[in-house]
């Protein structure tokens, strides 16, 4: 009988599939997104069951919990603490409000008014009390007009929501609480390669002579300051997902130390920033300064680059001695070109300048320095 071969080709492609169908179902299962939809799902069905279950007259108004389950999960433990408390707060007020506008009657056009104009204000007051803005408005709104005077509804609907905000409370931190280290770790990364390869591109600029109005000035511009912005929100996301959370005790990490990194690339991404500007602005000249001379151009490319691969290359705690070395090679010879370029009428000119903060970039991202500098 003749043997079934297959082709090595084939075996190569069945196996990459394989990997890559693993990696695709590993990004779905720990999806946040996807991870916040299935505990909240989980929360409000729990919440659901235990409500049918308490005796009384809070046993009459069982969907009050999942909808407190609901208000409370948040993809953090801390957040989740946090909306519990305000949705429990902001609905103690509205019930309180709602009691008050009993007194002048049965629900009219004024009680409403009432309820919901001081419900909206206190909301406001009280920054995110229940839900946002409308929170204690539509909790005393409920209790106004669907409980009116009947006590029973005003403590079914408290201790239901009750139930649902400590069963979201429950899920939150005992159901794979998320720790959103290495999206912080990314962001962080992002930021160093985005600055590197600005650097590096004005290198390109300098070469292909960028026009002032040219659109990629501001396109840059506007990409670094949002990677400034995204490592730092990062960060204290993670940070805030460390809180009250179980697993913080099997991923233990320096957060102080991440801090202090996103602080040295800020300073990075600053100087690059100013760069930016200053090429814009010397590359052509303005009203008071000339255009940068010949002789500094081929030098302050060779700078760009030479301090982008630093940043390629940067880690936490070390640099490439060798790519620093050079790099702090190439700014003497950017130094000597900038310096015998300089005029009495300029004398610091755009290269000067630009030299001075590539400088800076290199001193801020040296470990010695920077510990020298923290202590």
């Amino acid at each position: 009988m003749p043997t079934l071969r297959i082709h090595p080709g084939l075996g190569v492609l069945a196996t990459r599939f394989d990997g890559d169908l693993r990696e695709r179902l590993r990004a779905a299962v720990v999806n946040p997104q996807l991870l916040l939809a299935a505990k909240a799902a989980l929360a409000a069905s729990l919440a659901w069951t235990i409500a049918q279950a308490i005796p009384g007259t809070p046993a009459e108004y069982p969907y009050y919990a999942p909808l407190g389950a609901l208000l409370a999960i948040y993809p953090t433990v801390a957040g989740t603490v946090k909306l519990g408390l305000q949705t429990v707060i902001g609905l103690t007020i509205g019930i309180l409000l709602a009691y008050v506008a009993v007194w002048a009657g049965d629900p009219n056009w004024l009680t409403i008014a009432f309820v919901v104009g001081i419900g909206v204000l206190l909301s406001g007051v009280l920054k995110r009390t229940a839900g946002g803005g409308s929170g204690i408005a539509s909790a005393g709104l409920f209790v106004l007009v669907i409980g009116n005077e009947n006590l029973g509804y005003s403590l079914g609907y408290l201790v239901q929501t009750l139930v649902g905000v400590g069963v979201g409370l429950a899920v939150s931190a005992l159901i794979l609480p998320p720790l959103h280290l290495n999206d912080a770790v990314g962001r962080m990364s992002s930021l160093r390669r985005t600055a590197a390869r600005q650097l590096q591109e004005m290198g390109e600029a300098l070469e292909e002579d960028w026009a002032g109005d040219d659109l990629r000035w501001a396109e840059r511009r506007d990409a670094l300051t949002a990677s400034v912005r995204n490592a730092r929100s990062a960060l204290q996301y993670a940070n805030e997902s460390r809180k009250g959370n179980v697993r913080r005790r099997f991923h233990p990490r320096d957060l102080r130390g991440d801090y202090r990194h996103v602080e040295v690339l800020e300073i990075v991404a600053s100087h690059t920033l100013n760069i930016t500007n200053m090429l814009q602005d010397g590359l052509h000249g303005t009203a008071t300064e000339q255009p940068l001379p010949e002789s500094v151009r081929v030098p302050l490319q060779a700078a760009f680059t030479a301090t982008g691969n630093v940043l390629d290359l940067w880690t936490v705690d070390e640099n490439d001695d060798e790519a620093l070395g050079e790099a702090e090679r190439i700014l003497k010879v950017l130094e000597t070109a900038a310096y015998e370029s300089s005029s009495e009428t300029v004398p610091f000119g755009s290269a000067a300048a630009i030299g001075m903060n590539l400088h800076r970039i290199l001193q801020t991202v040296k470990p010695e320095l920077r510990s020298t500098a923290q202590s």
